[in-house]
């Protein structure tokens, strides 16, 4: 509370990114929902973890990603004033050394509940993988971030993780439970597939973005040194790696739909095509002929809305299972 009395609520929101951190929420939720949890009750259970559990490890997610921003704001002052004059937070509405502090104080509450989490689980190793992610921040915003190619994929990956911490830490609270463990053991190759397609998707998708976000800054990121991929081999080069990744997610959502249309799921198969795949091919087509810094911000929104569509179809994929 003492943030939103000292500084009031709107600058604190915007430095965290809130709608990227509602689409985290969201994601996590509809995952466990729409697959783990419709696939446990066609069995007759209910998710290992509980409701409380999967609340801790929400928030433990969202409390990483929100100090993430707030270090990745920090180490990223200067671009940002040339990129972003408008936008930025820190230094003009939020005093630098009290992000600081948000940000160690967030981390702290995030890794006593990564250990209650990893506790509760019955393996302390998994609280390895939040702090890994936090260490990955950290590095993020002071080192990748200004290499080729190393801060697109640290993003990337840590998109991932959204999704695979979400079966990773329900399956080990499923060990807890043998019986029902046992029962679902034949239902557990099929989630983990979904699970492994949904984390490849954000992986891809969110590696767009960032090369995209690079070409709009580019010429901000040469100011202040940072050697980001359009930086160091140029726009072209940097549109042809976006244009491979956006072919693999175009192939692999093809794969997809031919999966669900010979499993029986016309209504998530219909879904992904029009919604996902042919939206691609505009965006795809976008890049393509994008000139100038407004063409790659539009371009970075509608990936955003590509990844948050792509979520929504969790709900046909749960009405089809």
């Amino acid at each position: 509370m003492k943030i939103f009395t000292n500084m009031g609520a709107l600058p604190f929101i915007r430095l965290i990114r809130w709608p990227n951190l509602i689409v985290v929420v969201l994601t996590q939720i509809l995952l466990r929902y729409a697959i783990v949890g419709r696939v446990y009750a066609a069995s007759g259970f209910s998710p290992a973890m509980d409701n409380f559990l999967f609340a801790v490890l929400i928030f433990t997610t969202v409390l990483i990603a929100a100090a993430g921003y707030i270090i990745n704001d920090y180490f990223d002052i200067r671009t940002d004033v040339i990129n972003h004059p408008d936008t930025v937070v820190l230094g003009k509405k939020i005093h630098r050394r009290k992000a600081i502090v948000y940000h160690i104080a967030m981390n702290v509450i995030a890794l006593l509940g990564s250990v209650f989490l990893a506790w509760k689980a019955g393996s302390m190793k998994l609280a390895f993988v939040f702090i890994m992610i936090m260490v990955l921040l950290w590095l993020y915003s002071v080192r990748y971030k200004r290499t080729v190619l190393w801060g697109n994929l640290a993003v990337a990956f840590m998109s991932a993780m959204v999704v695979l911490v979400v079966w990773l830490f329900e399956f080990y609270m499923l060990r807890q439970q043998p019986e029902q463990f046992i029962a679902l053991y034949g239902n557990m190759k099929m989630i983990s597939r979904f699970f492994f397609v949904y984390a490849l998707f954000a992986f891809l998708i969110s590696l767009m973005r960032e090369i995209v976000k690079d070409m709009e800054d580019v010429h901000g990121d040469q100011q202040t040194g940072c050697r980001t991929l359009p930086v160091v081999h140029g726009i072209r080069t940097a549109k042809l790696v976006t244009f491979i990744a956006g072919s693999i997610t175009g192939a692999l959502i093809i794969i997809a739909v031919i999966k669900l249309i010979s499993s029986g799921m016309v209504l998530p198969a219909l879904y992904f095509s029009a919604v996902v795949f042919i939206p691609l091919l505009f965006i795809c087509y976008r890049i393509a002929m994008a000139a100038d810094k407004a063409d790659f911000h539009l371009i970075s929104k509608l990936l955003k809305l590509l990844m948050l569509a792509g979520i929504l179809g969790l709900q046909p994929l749960s009405v089809a299972l």
